[in-house]
């Protein structure tokens, strides 16, 4: 979907996209190579005074499956999507958090990624265009306001500069903590701090969204900020993290399968996935790389659902409510790629994402037996939403009177596809070749 009003304002060229993707494949072979060159043990650091980034394997890792995202998802739907100058700031973003290794540099490019969006709400709101953004101004002016009083505690106390491997347990006092749990969990769309998610859907194009949600900014805060000294944490401050990432996934599960417009629906399923990477996290050692492995898996397939679901949306109108369109008879091969993805996301057998849930499951049986359970149901919803979502799209008979015609994407087109189905059955059948990879 294009957006005239988007801030800054260029002019669309077939270069310029050209040269985005160019970009976005170089940064993700580099970031690829340097990730399977590095041996978890060492990692590359530039700093001066104030700002670090860190190329460890965690941020590699990041940074990797950022760019590889994106070029997938965006490649294959080149000519039914166009891609500014725009773009390029969404990426310096998202690349700027996921490399930062202190407050300051976190504080600077979160601010930076999260203002773009906020510059085309207060001009659509100014010139009367917009039908939302209020929320998500609201939302991250508050986020905002917190990272400046964490930044200014951990400056007090001369953490400001300082690599978050660094910072001692100490420092983690109550304030710290409740600060760290609003800025994650709202940079994560997590209960309660997710309505300003509302506000983007169908307001930006899918791919900036993404772009956002790709860089992983509650992650990372969480894995290089919280996570060293998490042992240390108030076992209730653990408790109330877990819980609310099992029940923010519950929440945007029950908001789909009730949604009545079907591509708000998928972006529902998307984010449902996402809440539940901190709740492997938040448990074992095993059950931690699960969560690195999902984070591979949802951004890998939940950007090609997304993708897929922009083809279908730029030949085919998808906006009466409550619909089954029956678009498999229009786009069979899609429509199997579309299943396949959402497969690969809900844990079914032979898939990466199965690896994933025996994995969190397991650990969180283990520490949380309840919450455990709770995460069982939330991945059950996940997959009911799922199938609402093929159904509504895909299933039934044709809506529209006039005479069904291929619409299908190409062979060619579908290349960059088959190859991350590939490479999630791949791990499905031998994921121990992966799972040595993924451990820091």
């Amino acid at each position: 979907m294009t957006t005239s009003r988007d801030i800054p304002n260029f002019k669309v060229s077939h270069a310029w996209q050209n040269t985005i993707f160019s970009l976005l494949a170089m940064l993700g072979l580099f970031f690829l190579t340097s990730f399977f060159m590095n041996n978890g043990v060492s990692s590359s650091i530039v700093s001066n005074s104030f700002f670090e980034f860190s190329f460890d394997k965690f941020s590699l890792f990041l940074a990797s499956i950022f760019c590889v995202s994106l070029f997938i998802g965006l490649y294959p739907v080149r000519e039914d999507n166009d891609v500014t100058k725009a773009f390029l700031f969404y990426i310096l973003g998202g690349l700027g958090i996921i490399l930062s290794n202190n407050l300051l540099t976190f504080f600077v490019f979160w601010s930076f990624q999260r203002s773009l969006p906020a510059f085309r709400f207060i001009r659509g709101i100014r010139n009367d265009s917009t039908s939302g953004g209020g929320t998500y101004l609201i939302q991250h002016f508050i986020t905002f306001i917190c990272l400046i009083a964490l930044v200014a505690l951990a400056s007090f106390n001369g953490f400001a500069s300082v690599s978050f491997s660094q910072i001692p347990a100490d420092f983690f006092t109550w304030p710290v903590l409740i600060l760290a749990f609003i800025i994650i969990y709202e940079s994560h769309g997590i209960f309660p701090f997710h309505s300003w998610i509302h506000d983007m859907v169908g307001n930006l194009n899918w791919y900036k969204i993404s772009s956002i949600f790709l860089a992983r900014a509650g992650v990372l805060l969480f894995v290089k900020f919280l996570l060293p000294t998490i042992d240390q944490h108030p076992d209730f401050f653990k408790i109330t993290l877990l819980s609310l990432s099992i029940f923010s996934s519950v929440y945007w599960s029950i908001r789909g399968i009730f949604e009545t417009n079907v591509a708000k629906t998928t972006t529902y399923f998307y984010v449902a996935q996402s809440s539940l990477i901190l709740t492997g996290l938040l448990s074992d050692m095993t059950a931690t790389r699960g969560a690195y492995l999902q984070i591979m898996v949802i951004s890998l397939s939940g950007t090609s659902l997304w993708s897929l679901m922009s083809y279908v949306q730029r030949h085919t109108s998808i906006k009466r409510l409550n619909q089954f369109y029956g678009l498999a008879q229009s786009y069979p091969k899609l429509a199997t790629l579309f299943c396949l993805f959402g497969f690969s996301m809900i844990g079914t057998p032979l898939g990466a994402a199965f690896v994933v849930e025996d994995l969190v499951i397991n650990g969180l049986l283990d520490q949380h037996p309840f919450l455990g359970l709770g995460h069982i149901l939330a991945t059950c919803l996940n997959g009911i939403l799922f199938f609402l979502v093929f159904s509504k799209l895909f299933l039934g008979h044709t809506s529209y009177p006039q005479k069904i015609k291929d619409l299908d994407m190409s062979l060619s087109q579908m290349i960059p596809y088959v190859l991350v189905l590939f490479l999630m059955f791949v791990i499905g059948i031998m994921p121990s070749l992966f799972l040595e990879n993924i451990k820091w």
